[in-house]
């Protein structure tokens, strides 16, 4: 794949052992405040990418670590790096992501750990941005989606996908999870009892999403039963490939997304929460890790 790198992105550096996930896991990173974010690479085309890549912790700026990131094609040769830092948003319930270039040192200890371990790249230097990129208010569960390279006669982009999530421990690590099956709605079309409503545009993707529908009150839908004794989640909701639909009382909904509804399975059961006596304007949708997080406050 003929590739050139679109300004967008940092570097990366190998001071501390990769970590690497497989098909059943993935790439998850923890920051000094708390702050957590899940980290995988996408293709819109056919290129032999690897999902995951690879993770580790570097030195940054004065004694401050950064996540190393690494993309990866699946024959383990490096496509792209960056630096990596996270941290709370000034506004409740945000996230700040701060991507960085590598420095000559960094770049000098990576290509003596892909000559050692046999990996390959395209150019005389390890592809990276030029300069810093920030995203100052991410909302937790949104997705951030970093491009990395692109293919001009194709059409295809390979690009980096970063989820705020909830939960994260405190301090520095970079580590691998299990991969579970998690809600994801891109772009979303939505329609009450056959009338279609006006959504945002947007990507969000959580263990557990919350849908606010005027005239109709919020729904709150989860991939697994949340065992919530206070709440009363039914498994009313029907996941088939990009549309998700449910009936409750005389309302039928279905949204439709850009993405599969259930980022692992091509179809499932999900458990839906109705509370009629919140109102909104507009449609509107969040998404987390838990349906603590999402549920309307009285």
């Amino acid at each position: 794949m003929k590739t050139s790198a679109l300004g967008l992105m940092s570097l990366l550096a190998f001071s501390v052992a990769a970590l690497h996930a497989d098909s059943q896991h993935i790439l998850r990173a923890s920051f000094p405040d708390g702050t957590g974010l899940e980290i995988f690479t996408k293709t819109t085309g056919s290129s032999s990418i690897d999902p995951e890549g690879a993770m580790g912790i570097g030195p940054g700026v004065g004694s401050q670590d950064l996540v190393n990131r690494v993309v990866m094609d699946r024959a383990g040769n490096l496509l792209f790096v960056y630096n990596l830092e996270a941290m709370r948003g000034t506004d409740p319930g945000t996230v700040k992501i701060r991507i960085e270039p590598i420095s000559a040192a960094t770049e000098a200890g990576m290509l003596k750990d892909a000559e050692m371990h046999g990996r390959r790249f395209s150019g005389q230097h390890l592809p990276t941005v030029g300069g810093v990129r920030e995203f100052p208010a991410v909302k937790i569960g949104e997705v951030v989606t970093l491009d990395i390279l692109y293919n001009p006669s194709t059409g295809e982009k390979i690009y980096d996908v970063l989820r705020p999530f909830t939960g994260a421990s405190g301090g520095m690590s970079a580590y691998v999870a299990p991969t579970v099956d998690n809600i994801s709605l891109r772009q979303i079309g939505v329609r009450v009892n056959g009338r279609a409503l006006a959504a945002p545009a947007s990507w969000i993707i959580g263990a557990a999403v919350r849908i606010d529908i005027p005239r109709h009150g919020t729904y709150v839908l989860a991939a697994s039963d949340p065992h919530d004794r206070a709440h009363q989640f039914a498994a009313i909701a029907n996941a088939d490939g990009q549309r998700v639909s449910w009936t409750l009382g005389r309302d039928r909904v279905e949204i439709t997304s850009e993405t599969g509804v259930l980022t692992r399975s091509a179809k499932g059961p999900l458990w839906v929460y109705h509370d009629p006596h919140y109102l909104p304007d507009v449609v509107g949708i969040q998404a987390a890790d838990t349906v603590d997080w999402l549920l309307p406050k009285r």
